[in-house]
């Protein structure tokens, strides 16, 4: 088609993405020399199969927008009408959707989930105090930003307390964030944003979804039906359990016996991460950042604090020394590396333990390979500058070597690599832990697989273990 060159007052930059109902561009205000992003939607298509009226739903999402401001919200400057289209300028956002990053990270660390999610309620809040249901919260809708700060977008299907739109089917949504009262038709409120809160939180630790299944219709049967099994009883996974009672109130069938507001909910995520000060080792992903004290807002240590789960203190890594690892990744990761590499940085205490954490970002094995290649190349730039700046790595005399002097000599890369995918198949995401730790005492390739196979305790999955490392390349 045939993209116009100005909408409104806006000059027309690029094309970000297009679809059945319209477009969205890149635009450049000249009045005030700012980038827009410019959502638009052809009249012709105003009326849809169903009789809801699509311009007024595009109107709905600038009106609801426009009674907002905070900066977890993507804002809204205008809407506008020219003789074939209607569009609305916004706040241009650069980084990617939520659904991106998942499907290159689909479990993601506990902390990124929490302040995830805290961006969210946070974003949430501040609709519902104004009366604005977003009534589609899922990943696609969120958009991550290249300095790792969530803010909420497309309110197209919003619900405005006494506007007139208000009467459009409660069932529009996306299923398996739906709340079960909008399958049903029912009255709905506030919360069904934070039961679509709850899935989200739920497949972020998880990495799937807690209604997963292979059509609408039964995904819509397990949600009026079926209760979720409890994140930290999923088999492979290593989720406090203290996350199960937050996860089964937001997820309620009934909306009373949810959170009753998203400040309610924001709140017992908090409590929960309070409750775990220095009980880090019910959660073996985040053992690392044992090592990095909590900072008071004065920006000292409390004395004799631990650190907090998922909110590890500062990087005590230098950031210079950082800049060619995030430089390596940004080649298959995009402007995330940037937060990923920040992320990292909390909890790795070593090169090796750094690099490892990255690589796991990258789901394609050649590109692993490459990004692991790129940073020996690197050189000097990993040299002696690449360490966290004060404090000792943690793991003792023989700890350093994890990850990099354990990985080369005698055992080669490939087989490591091996190892770590056999080895996930039966552990999931805590087999990267467990294959660390045996490589601080492993000796050769056959004493790691040893090693390996003590960590399971049934004896079909050991000898499946066993047989599958030994058919590793080489």
């Amino acid at each position: 088609m045939e993209h116009p060159k100005r909408l409104g007052k806006y000059d027309i930059v690029q094309v970000l993405g297009e679809g059945a109902m319209g477009v969205v561009y890149k635009g450049h205000d000249p009045g005030i020399d700012r980038p827009v992003a410019i959502k638009t939607i052809r009249k012709a298509l105003v009326q849809s199969d169903g009789g809801i009226d699509l311009a007024a739903r595009f109107r709905n999402e600038a009106k609801a927008v426009g009674r907002l401001s905070h900066p977890g919200i993507v804002a809204i400057y205008e809407y506008g009408e020219d003789d074939t289209t209607a569009f609305i300028a916004m706040e241009y956002v650069q980084g990617r959707d939520l659904a991106q990053v998942l499907g290159a990270t689909p479990r993601l660390p506990e902390g990124t989930v929490i302040r995830f999610m805290q961006q969210l309620l946070d974003a949430l809040t501040c609709a519902h105090r104004a009366g604005v249901w977003h009534r589609d919260i899922k990943p696609a809708n969120l958009i991550v930003t290249t300095d790792g700060l969530l803010k909420v977008t497309d309110f197209g299907i919003a619900r405005i307390e006494s506007a007139a739109l208000t009467q459009m089917a409660a069932t529009i949504g996306t299923p398996g964030y739906m709340a079960p009262e909008q399958y049903l038709g029912e009255a709905i409120d506030h919360r069904v944003d934070l039961f679509a809160a709850g899935v989200l939180l739920y497949r972020m630790l998880t990495g799937r979804s807690p209604f997963a299944a292979e059509s609408a219709e039964a995904v819509m049967y397990r949600v009026l039906n079926r209760d979720p099994e409890p994140p930290s009883q999923l088999p492979g996974l290593s989720v406090p359990a203290s996350f199960d009672p937050i996860v089964a109130r937001a997820l309620a069938k009934a909306p009373q016996s949810r959170f009753a507001s998203a400040q309610e909910f924001r709140d017992a995520l908090a409590e929960r991460s309070a409750l775990h000060i220095g009980t880090a080792a019910d959660d073996a992903t985040v053992v690392a950042s044992l090592h990095l004290p909590l900072r008071r807002p004065d920006g000292h240590p409390p004395s004799g604090a631990a650190s907090r789960p998922g909110s590890a203190g500062p990087s005590r890594w230098d950031a210079a020394s950082l800049a060619p690892m995030e430089a390596a990744l940004t080649r298959f990761m995009g402007p995330m590396a940037r937060v990923l590499v920040r992320e990292a940085a909390r909890t790795a205490t070593d090169l090796g333990a750094l690099q490892d954490a990255l690589s796991q970002h990258i789901p394609d094995a050649a590109d692993r390979a490459r990004f692991i290649t790129l940073i020996g190349t690197a050189g000097s730039g990993f040299g002696s500058a690449a360490r966290p700046t004060g404090g000792s790595a943690g793991f003792g005399s023989g700890g350093a070597a994890v990850g990099r002097a354990a990985v080369q000599a005698p055992i080669g890369a490939e087989v490591v690599e091996h190892a770590r995918i056999a080895l996930s198949r039966e552990l999931g995401p805590i087999a990267r832990i467990m294959l660390k730790k045996a490589l601080a005492e492993a000796r050769s390739p056959q004493h790691l697989h040893e090693l390996l196979a003590q960590q399971l305790d049934d004896p079909a999955q050991r000898a499946r273990l066993l047989d599958a490392l030994r058919r590793q390349p080489g």
